[in-house]
């Protein structure tokens, strides 16, 4: 299921932002036999993503540039920095949306209209992040990457805290964790937030797509640099 489209908040406006189009002097090579590739033209997309302002967002008009194998004739999109794939509302608005909920109780309804969103798409990403993964495995994965950056984590009880919401903070919490020990680690992430670094590294890195409504995948212990074995 389709996110809605994005309306504007009562009393704002949702800026619109063309994205100058950008790509490499030569395509990256096929991920599926890592032959050679070509480029093969543009796919324009609108998406929603954080805007420079603290807590806004701007619809964001991008070309994302297509390739083409030049072995398997396999034609695939290149991503660029800060752009998760299959998306309209990225990982960042995702997150704020889903910590107002689910950290800083905040009610659905006043979550959704602050990123221009519906009620109904701000209860299934906090759903969503819930199911995700482990907030102990997580952490534990952290501090394979960072052991002295990482500390302890506890997301006090809350009376009448929304079904789901409360492991939804666990594990937004422990994302933060994770995402901040990968950039003390080196690594360069566009994305300004846990739940958007840890994603956006493991599509890096693996090619991995999380659906952000009813993805089959779930985050793995098993995905710290060099393969660490599963946590038990």
């Amino acid at each position: 299921m389709q996110d809605v489209p994005p309306t504007a908040a009562p009393g704002k406006s949702l800026s619109h932002t063309v994205v100058a189009r950008q790509r490499a002097e030569r395509p990256p090579p096929c991920r599926r036999c890592r032959a050679a590739s070509w480029w093969n033209g543009w796919r324009v997309v609108l998406l929603v993503a954080a805007g420079w302002v603290a807590g806004g967002v701007e619809r964001q008009e991008q070309a994302l540039a297509r390739a083409k194998c030049s072995a398997c004739r396999r034609g695939f999109t290149c991503y660029p920095p800060g752009v998760y794939p299959r998306r309209q509302y990225q990982l960042d608005v995702v997150a704020g949306a889903v910590a107002a909920v689910a950290l800083g109780d905040r009610a659905v309804a006043t979550a959704a209209a602050q990123v221009s969103a519906s009620a109904t798409s701000v209860r299934r990403w906090t759903a969503w992040v819930a199911t995700l993964g482990n907030a102990a495995e997580l952490l534990a994965v952290a501090a394979q990457l960072d052991a002295d950056g990482v500390g302890g984590m506890r997301v006090p009880a809350h009376e009448g805290r929304r079904p789901g919401a409360e492991r939804a903070a666990q594990v937004l919490a422990a994302l933060e964790q994770l995402g901040a020990a990968l950039v003390r680690r080196g690594l360069r992430l566009a994305e300004r937030t846990g739940l958007g670094r840890v994603l956006a590294w493991q599509h890096t890195a693996h090619g991995d797509v999380y659906g952000l409504v009813a993805g089959r995948l779930r985050l793995s212990p098993a995905m710290a640099p060099g393969g660490g074995r599963p946590m038990r």
